[in-house]
């Protein structure tokens, strides 16, 4: 065998056993961290879904028609930040700086990103709206929780 064909015998080798290590050191090191909380519009959803006792058929009504509406609302927001991210790639891999394009998209990143948030924050407000006293004290209480979990 050829020295040049050894060696290359040996980087492959080298290589397949480093990506192995890394990929298994990863892996350990995931699984031994603690799961990330659910987040604010998960947690709401499985409140007024589950955890909210006495909901009338007309609250559950509106409930779910708030709650589609803001899905709905929630996947353009989305896709907006999934644009705004490509947006960025090219801006940053075409200027290599904060020129002018990485500015406008990383702008424009922030204020659907930030749309996002004042929508959810809408949604949550709008869903408390049709509960009663009692329920919205078990809401709050919840999203209070969510959102300190959150800021961890």
């Amino acid at each position: 065998m050829t020295p040049y064909w050894r060696h290359l015998l040996l980087t492959i080798v080298l290589a397949g056993a480093a990506g192995y290590g890394g990929v298994w050191m990863g892996g350990h090191r995931l699984a031994s961290q603690p799961p990330l909380p659910p987040m604010l519009p998960s947690v709401v959803s499985e409140l007024t879904r589950h955890g909210l006792q006495g909901l009338t058929t007309q609250q559950e009504q509106q409930l779910n028609l708030i709650a589609a509406r803001f899905i709905a609302h929630r996947d353009e927001l989305r896709h907006g930040i999934s644009a705004a991210n490509f947006e960025l790639a090219n801006a940053l891999a075409e200027e290599t700086s904060m020129g002018p394009r990485t500015q406008a998209a990383l702008e424009r990143l922030k204020v659907t990103v930030g749309a996002l948030q004042a929508g959810t924050v809408e949604y949550v407000l709008e869903l408390r709206k049709v509960l009663n006293t009692e329920q919205q004290a078990v809401f709050d209480t919840k999203v209070v929780e969510a959102l300190m979990t959150e800021a961890r």
